[in-house]
């Protein structure tokens, strides 16, 4: 699903360059140059690649030991406190404010954002309008489900209204319900025109309602780019580029060709060509990049064989995911389990 892809033609919403992070021995971030798009945006990698650390550094937590970091137009760390004013957080553990009941919550934060308290009181009740929580917002927080404590602490982190939110396993622990509950709100977020980086275990999420992906991987970039290429199929890592937000794969790819005509025949000599085919009646699976589609047309004219569509093969999720780790670890590579 995509539901805020209008906004990714717009300026990034953060900037890394050259950064590296290290904490004693452990290196947590090696060199990376990042641009993330605007829109929803999904931040995957097993445990330990560096997720945690990224998102300490877009919050003005930690400081990059090597290069540097912008967020929203603010460099950081120089003016943390400026863009801090300017996103909203929702961590992973569940921090609320004790003693309070709902309404209080949201107000006690929007007030640490700078809201008076008259605003504070009415954001407040706006925003758990918006979360489903009008009902509860005079009852004790000690009292909520899971389900209504994860809506409640995204409520406190936009109540302020930033311009992004960075969400921490918004959907952890919650029911399926609870679940698609939670992720229409993130797109409804995204609708409105805020920017969200949302760091998840669960690839179903990001399927579901990000834009774009960025990977990492043993401290190091192992694609950024639209969901939809993400899953478009096995490829090749080409060269790293520089402060980009585009993806770091190239074309290549696995394709499904239909034919009228010899698919068995065609097969046969793009096999020859040194090209990978496997035949399903008439149906080719096959993976070539850009510049091997000319074999592809002219083995077919050469052999009278009509093409009738060719489109590349959607992996699911999780079966992209393992594959970029195997691309990025040349022990991965060479049959050694994936996180």
């Amino acid at each position: 699903m995509q539901s805020s892809a209008a906004q990714s033609s717009a300026s990034p919403i953060a900037r890394l360059d050259g950064v590296t992070k290290s904490f004693g021995d452990t290196a947590a971030l090696r060199g990376i140059s990042l641009q993330v798009p605007a829109g929803i945006v999904g931040l995957l990698g097993p445990n330990g690649a560096g997720k945690s650390t990224l998102m300490r550094l877009l919050l003005g937590l930690e400081h990059a030991d090597n290069g540097s970091v912008e967020l929203l137009g603010w460099p950081l760390p120089e003016a943390s406190v400026q863009a801090r004013a300017e996103i909203g957080f929702m961590p992973e553990d569940d921090s609320l404010f004790p003693g309070l009941n709902g309404i209080e919550q949201v107000v006690h934060a929007a007030k640490l954002c700078g809201l008076g308290h008259t605003d504070a009181f009415a954001r407040a009740h706006e925003i758990l309008d918006l979360v489903g929580l009008s009902e509860a917002r005079y009852r004790a927080a000690s009292g909520f489900s899971l389900g209504m404590r994860q809506r409640l602490r995204l409520a406190m982190a936009l109540v302020h209204g930033p311009k992004m939110v960075l969400l921490d396993e918004p959907t952890a622990g919650l029911d399926p319900a609870g679940r698609a509950e939670m992720l229409g709100l993130i797109a409804e977020v995204g609708r409105a025109g805020t920017a969200v980086i949302l760091s998840t275990h669960v690839l179903g999420d990001v399927e579901e309602v990000c834009d774009h992906v960025v990977l990492l991987s043993r401290g190091k970039l192992g694609f950024v780019g639209p969901t939809t290429r993400f899953r478009a199929g096995a490829g090749h890592r080409s060269a790293p580029a520089r402060s980009t937000g585009t993806d770091h794969t190239s074309t290549a790819g696995h394709h499904l060709v239909d034919v009228v005509g010899d698919a068995a025949a065609l097969a046969t000599h793009l096999r020859e060509q040194g090209l990978a085919v496997d035949v399903d009646g008439d149906r080719l699976r096959m993976s070539l990049s850009a510049d091997q589609t000319q074999l592809l047309w002219q083995a077919a004219m050469s052999l009278g064989v009509g093409i009738r569509t060719f489109k590349p093969q959607q992996e699911g999720m999780a079966e992209a995911f393992v594959r970029h780790l195997r691309l990025d670890d040349p022990t991965r590579r060479a049959g050694g389990s994936a996180s």
